[in-house]
C-alpha cells in the first residue's frame, strides 16, 4: 500500500464571532466535541492525512493534535492570531504554523493585505512553508483562497508538480462552486494530481456563513464511479471528479488514493489500478 495515501476529511458545523481587535473567533464548545469524533475516528481509520476545516482550530487541544501526527500529517484548521488567519499544521509531533497569503475580501486582514502575482508568490519563502512530505509524496496545503490563486499554476509548473500527489485545502465560505470551476480547469491540464477542498458549515454572528460544500477530485477508475453511485456517493459525470457533500451536512469522509506515474482508468488496460479505495461516508453521529 506505499503507492496508497490515506485521507480522513473532517466536514464541521461552526459557529464564528469577531472580537474587538477584528478577529474571528471559533465557538469551542460547538466545535470540539465533532473534533473529538473526527480523532476517534483517526485512530480508528489510522490515515495517514487529517484535515479539518478553516477557522476549527482550538489551541487548547494541541495534545492530541499532536499525538495524531506522530506518523500523518495533521491540518488541524485554522484561526486568528495577532490579526492573520493562521493554519496550523502538525506533522512528525512538530506544530506548524502557516499565516494565509491570500485572504477573501470579507476578512478583517485583507484591508492591511497587498497583493503578490501568483508567480511571484510561488518563488518566495512564505510559499515554502506550504510544502510537505509524507510517505515520500509531496503535498501543498492551501487555506482556502491560497487554492484559487495558486493551485493552477504549480499544478501545471514542471518543477512544482514534479513528485506532486496533490492539493489540500480548507475552506470556510459559501462561494465553492467558484472554486470548482477552477478545479476542474485544473483537472482538464493534470489528470494525476488530487484535489481535496474540505468546506465547513456554519454561521457568523448568528447568520448563515460557510455552506460546507466540499469535495474531491483525482484519478478514478471508471469501474470505481460506477460502484459510488451504487453505493449513493454524489459522483459526478466529470471523469476526475470522486465526490461531493452536499450543502449544510456534517460528514467524515475516509479513503485510500493511488499515487500515480501512470494510471489507466478501465479494467482492459495493462496499467488499470482500481483508485480510490474503502472511500467511506459517515454520519457525524
Amino acid at each position: 500500500m506505499n503507492n496508497y495515501l490515506s485521507v480522513l476529511m473532517c466536514q464541521l458545523k461552526l459557529a464564528l464571532d469577531c472580537d474587538s481587535k477584528n478577529e474571528y473567533l471559533v465557538n469551542e464548545a460547538i466545535a470540539k466535541s465533532q473534533i473529538e469524533r473526527g480523532i476517534k475516528l483517526f485512530y480508528e481509520l489510522q490515515p495517514d492525512i487529517l484535515l479539518f476545516p478553516e477557522m476549527s482550530y482550538i489551541p487548547s487541544i494541541d495534545e492530541m493534535y499532536l499525538k495524531c501526527s506522530k506518523d500523518a500529517i495533521v491540518v488541524a484548521g485554522s484561526y486568528y492570531e495577532n490579526g492573520i488567519n493562521t493554519t496550523i499544521v502538525f506533522h512528525n509531533t512538530k506544530k506548524y504554523k502557516i499565516p494565509k497569503l491570500y485572504p477573501s475580501g470579507a476578512e478583517p486582514m485583507t484591508r492591511s493585505s497587498t497583493f503578490t502575482s501568483p508567480s511571484d508568490m510561488l518563488l518566495l519563502n512564505e510559499f515554502s512553508n506550504h510544502e510537505f512530505l509524507i510517505k515520500g509524496k509531496k503535498i501543498y496545503i492551501f487555506n482556502c483562497m491560497e487554492y484559487y490563486h495558486l493551485a493552477y499554476y504549480l499544478s501545471r509548473d514542471k518543477a512544482f508538480s514534479k513528485n506532486l500527489f496533490g492539493t489540500f485545502t480548507i475552506c470556510s465560505n459559501s462561494n465553492t462552486h467558484v472554486f470548482e470551476e477552477e478545479t476542474i480547469a485544473i483537472h482538464n491540464h493534470n489528470e494525476l494530481i488530487y484535489t481535496f477542498i474540505l468546506n465547513c458549515t456554519g454561521t457568523y454572528k448568528g447568520k448563515k456563513y460557510a455552506d460546507g460544500k466540499s469535495y474531491i477530485y483525482g484519478p478514478i477508475s471508471s469501474h470505481e464511479k460506477e460502484w459510488l453511485l451504487k453505493e449513493g456517493i454524489n459522483s459526478k459525470a466529470n471523469p476526475n471528479h470522486i465526490l461531493s457533500l452536499n450543502e449544510n451536512e456534517v460528514k467524515y469522509v475516509y479513503g485510500k488514493y493511488y499515487f500515480p506515474k501512470y494510471l489507466s482508468r478501465f479494467g482492459r488496460s495493462d496499467h488499470y489500478l482500481n483508485t480510490p479505495q474503502d472511500l467511506i461516508v459517515l454520519n457525524y453521529k
